[in-house]
């Protein structure tokens, strides 16, 4: 391999790197401080409801929620723009706190304003 073909490999390295951080970036900033996004009720008894603004108040939140209740977030986390955590939780339901816990992992460091 030419040192040319070298030196571009490694500029389309740094061009994907860069893409998939701004990625991340947006999507962090949508789930972590969703702007004009409706927030998750989760009604329990009593006339008593758990408000979900954000993936921080559904991490906080997470053991309210039951396996039946997995396709509900799903859609509320596709409204607020992550398909891919939606389609996976659509796809193992069962595992739907595993999957929610790893995004917000995954996502916080790419989103400033928030707390560990």
């Amino acid at each position: 391999m030419t040192i040319n073909a070298e030196a571009e490999m490694r500029r389309n390295m740094v061009r994907r790197i860069k893409e998939k951080k701004e990625a991340f970036l947006k999507l962090s900033s949508s789930l972590f401080e969703p702007v004009g996004k409706n927030p998750y009720y989760l009604f329990r008894g009593n006339h008593t409801s758990i408000t979900i603004r954000n993936l921080t108040d559904l991490r906080d939140n997470l053991d309210a929620f039951t396996k039946e209740e997995a396709h509900w977030l799903a859609s509320w986390l596709e409204y607020l723009g992550d398909n891919e955590c939606a389609g996976q939780i659509r796809g193992r339901p069962e595992k739907f706190k595993h999957i929610i816990m790893e995004r917000y992992n995954d996502l916080r460091e790419f989103y400033p304003l928030t707390i560990a």
